[in-house]
């Protein structure tokens, strides 16, 4: 499957074959209609589509594509394995595949790249170029919102690792302007801090419409002179084609559209409100401004956007399998105990980790860490612990936990820690608490209770067969 994705057009085509993409046959408006069907296709975690509009009404000849990421049988099948495997077994085939050791990637020469079919560098104006719509109704303006944006380090520009790809809100600010929101703990927020602080350029190149595999890793916290490509390459374990963008910038060569940008040092717009990942309107704000240099687009380009607001939407299947596994990572290296963590639910703010005890108290010891790490440090927020029997990705196994191994003295509250600004539970915007529910087995020194002896539940691959053996009889297969 691999050798047959390079892009978004194939991998929309490869879901088609799987009936995963649907192409909606009837003219849409961009709103209520796009974000409506959006929200629809979003709805099914398990199987939902993704959909093609190409009958926009007021964008004659423009297409949009949504849901692409949006349910685990999509990403299933990204991965090669069939639709229908779950969602553990999705989390564990990335970790195999976890690396940036062996990339696999290929440069294409500017003039053979697709992308670089059409090239505009003069009366820019991305109200044209774009079929824009707002993705919630009281959003502040139009916004692109799945676009994969790549930025140098301002300070050593030729490093290949500090080359940043990173997911952030862009809102169309007008015909060749727009504006781009991070925080300082995400790559962008720091390289945009260096640029302003040392005066120098910090040009960006904004691809719409990208290969299936480098959102994921776009929207992943890896290290900062990590390279997403090379991530992104070794999980597919086929090559990444890549190209130079007139700016300087590495780009995929078979993206969709680039639209070329340069911070305007120390300008700022009022941005916002948009309807954020935690489900709610974040504020207004003011951001850093970017000016348009230059697009370029293959022809009849594809305008990929996404669904983001109360979950489940496209935004927690996207990203939620790639921020569980660099926190797997992380933690793996210190407590081999560490079974699986599953930080699937609003970019983690709140994350479930499966561990062996080690000794009484231990996995205290593993949340304190996993609140230390890159990810955890601004986003995780709620962490709940179960032992290495329970599957942090079966939320009735984890409620089994909750109710029967939490005792009050396993609660741990800790308040004015680091936190995302947007999360809406926040007194103050950039701060807030961190929960830890100890959800484990209980061990000596701790005091047993009266009736410690859990039952020894049939599991393992016995019971998987039997599952699969049950669910064929279902299906009428002798």
């Amino acid at each position: 499957m691999a050798a047959r994705v390079g892009s978004l057009r194939d991998f929309l085509t490869f879901l088609g074959e799987h009936e995963q993409c649907v192409r909606w046959p009837d003219p849409v408006m961009p709103e209520p209609d796009i974000r409506n069907i959006s929200v629809a296709a979003g709805n099914n975690v398990a199987t939902g589509p993704a959909v093609i509009f190409d009958q926009i009404r007021g964008y004659p000849g423009k297409r949009v594509a949504v849901n692409v990421h949006g349910s685990f049988g999509n990403l299933a099948l990204l991965l090669g394995l069939p639709k229908t495997t779950p969602v553990r077994d999705l989390f564990f085939e990335i970790i195999r595949r976890w690396g940036s050791d062996k990339p696999l990637l290929e440069r294409v020469p500017p003039e053979q790249a697709p992308v670089n079919e059409n090239r505009i560098d003069k009366n820019i104006n991305l109200y044209d170029l774009l079929p824009l719509y707002r993705i919630n109704a009281n959003d502040g303006g139009f916004y692109i919102a799945k676009a994969c944006v790549v930025s140098r380090d301002p300070l050593e520009p030729d490093n290949f690792g500090k080359q940043n790809v990173g997911i952030y809100r862009i809102q169309v600010m007008g015909p060749d302007t727009f504006t781009l929101l991070s925080i300082p703990a995400h790559d962008m927020g720091r390289q945009m801090l260096m640029a302003e602080q040392h005066g120098k350029p910090l040009k960006v190149s904004v691809m719409i419409g990208n290969h299936p595999a480098m959102p994921m890793f776009a929207a992943t916290p890896v290290g900062y002179d990590e390279s997403e490509f090379a991530y992104a390459s070794q999980m597919m374990g086929a090559a990444l084609r890549l190209t130079t963008a007139v700016n300087g910038t590495d780009i995929l060569a078979d993206t969709e559209m680039v639209i070329e940008g340069e911070l305007q040092l120390n300008q700022r717009e009022v941005e916002g409100p948009f309807g954020e990942f935690p489900g709610s309107y974040s504020g207004v704000r003011k951001v850093p401004l970017f000016r348009v240099t230059g697009v370029s687009h293959r022809n009849n380009p594809i305008f990929e956007n996404i669904y983001i607001g109360k979950g489940w939407t496209e935004h927690d299947t996207l990203i939620g399998l790639n921020t569980s596994a660099p926190i797997y990572a992380q933690l793996k290296k210190d407590f081999p105990e560490v079974a699986a963590v599953n930080a699937l639910y609003q970019h983690g703010l709140t994350g479930i980790i499966s561990v062996r005890n080690r000794f009484s108290g231990f996995a205290k010891s593993v949340a304190m860490r996993a609140l230390g790490t890159p990810h955890g440090t601004m986003y995780l927020k709620n962490l709940i612990l179960v032992d290495e029997n329970v599957d942090p990705f079966d939320l009735n196994q984890v409620m089994w936990a909750l109710s029967t191994r939490t005792r009050a003295n396993d609660i741990i509250v800790i308040p004015n820690m680091p936190m995302v600004p947007i999360d809406p539970a926040a007194e103050v915007p950039g701060k807030g608490h961190r929960l830890i529910i100890d959800a484990t087995s209980f061990m000596a020194p701790d005091n047993l209770g009266a009736d410690p002896h859990l039952v020894d539940r049939p599991m393992g691959p016995a019971i998987d067969a039997l599952m699969q053996r049950l669910n064929e009889l279902q299906k009428g297969h002798a």
